[in-house]
């Protein structure tokens, strides 16, 4: 039987997150130590970006899906609610740096079993944090990161301001 993705890694071995540009150490995100979780297929997650351009695979930050929702509903009841407020909850809870280039939302669904470290978010750039945050490498394929063996797209939105 094949492991589940991310099943054999520990948390040391994949935190620090590089990319071709940058490299940090993901624990710096998370309030405690995060636990490792398996999450299962039809599992939804979310997260920002700043350009609806296919490569939704290659991040390894996500919302759980009842975060997304609470945090979308609180900008919609509010009287000036809309995109420009759900960006700034989310980056409020998530802890994410200010930044007025993330402009869509993917929404994923998982396919297969995975394992994934889930915590609450580390009070950052002045951030309070608080919210429950899903870490999730390798997600994306090796070899064509707008596809993932483990996930599929469900959809991509822009916010509206």
């Amino acid at each position: 039987m094949a492991d589940l993705l991310n099943q054999s890694l520990g948390f040391d071995q994949v935190r620090w997150a590089t990319n071709r540009k940058i490299s940090y150490d993901s624990m710096q995100a998370f309030a405690d130590l995060p636990e490792k979780t398996v999450l299962t297929p039809r599992t939804r997650l979310y997260r920002l970006l700043r350009m609806a351009v296919g490569t939704y695979f290659d991040g390894v930050w996500w919302m759980p899906e009842q975060v997304f929702k609470e945090l979308h509903n609180d900008a919609n009841q509010s009287s000036h609610g809309g995109g420009r407020l759900l960006r700034n909850y989310i980056a409020q809870a998530m802890a994410l740096p200010s930044a007025n280039s993330q402009l869509c939302i993917v929404e994923i669904e998982l396919t297969q079993q995975v394992y994934a470290w889930v915590g609450n978010t580390a009070s950052l750039f002045g951030r309070p944090g608080g919210t429950e945050q899903v870490f999730l490498p390798n997600l994306a394929d090796k070899d064509y990161p707008r596809s993932s063996p483990y996930a599929r797209v469900v959809k991509t939105y822009w916010l509206q301001f």
